[in-house]
């Protein structure tokens, strides 16, 4: 249901913006994000951060812009089991993958030459966390709803190019320990945000 009213929000936007004359871009970006839940990260993956990539369109009108971007995290480690409040690593692959979708309204603050912007938002992030030989109603499916702000700085490279780089922090405070291995439960962590750093690139005038 979120995913349609995303769409037809997408839809609704673009021939407002092209009867109004909004500028219209599209972008891809890549980008590094440390999770606020550390130690449940660790504990399957062996790491609290890792890579992710995605894009999205921009909607601009003079120095203001809305935008849509969604970027998946996807990394491969164990299944563990707690018992007695101790972790077990178990010899079970184990999937994450976090999907992040968000939509920001920010501020640009400069509008030509080496443009810094900031802004902030609504987030959404789908969870799942799959193994093998795992029964359906085993792996985990879920999503969260959260919030974020970033800031930035855009560089034009040619007239319909520009490069960018941002970091941001989102907060998804929404318990995420309903998983089955219930170490985010252990170690009295419950948010699925954190702290990401991205390089984009910019199509679009």
């Amino acid at each position: 249901m979120r995913r349609a009213s995303l769409v037809l929000f997408v839809l609704l936007l673009v021939p407002a913006a092209a009867s109004a004359q909004v500028s219209v871009r599209g972008f891809a970006d890549a980008g590094f994000m440390t999770f606020t839940a550390t130690d449940s990260f660790k504990a399957i993956l062996g790491k609290s951060s890792g890579p992710l990539y995605g894009g999205g369109i921009e909607f601009g009108e003079k120095q203001f812009f809305l935008s849509l971007g969604a970027r998946r995290f996807s990394r491969e480690g164990h299944r563990v089991f707690v018992f007695e409040n101790q972790v077990f690593t178990l010899n079970v692959k184990d999937r994450v993958t976090v999907t992040p979708v968000d939509v920001t309204f920010g501020f640009r603050f400069r509008s030509h030459g080496l443009v810094p912007f900031a802004g902030g938002g609504v987030s959404w992030s789908r969870f799942t966390e799959t193994s093998e030989h795992a029964e359906e109603t085993e792996n985990v499916h879920h999503t969260y709803t959260g919030g974020h702000v970033l800031g930035g700085a855009e560089v034009p490279l040619q007239r319909w190019l520009a490069a960018a780089v941002d970091a941001q922090w989102s907060a998804v405070p929404n318990d995420f320990d309903e998983s089955a291995t219930s170490v985010a439960k252990l170690y009295n962590e419950h948010d699925l945000g954190g702290f990401t750093v991205r390089a984009r690139i910019i199509i679009g005038r």
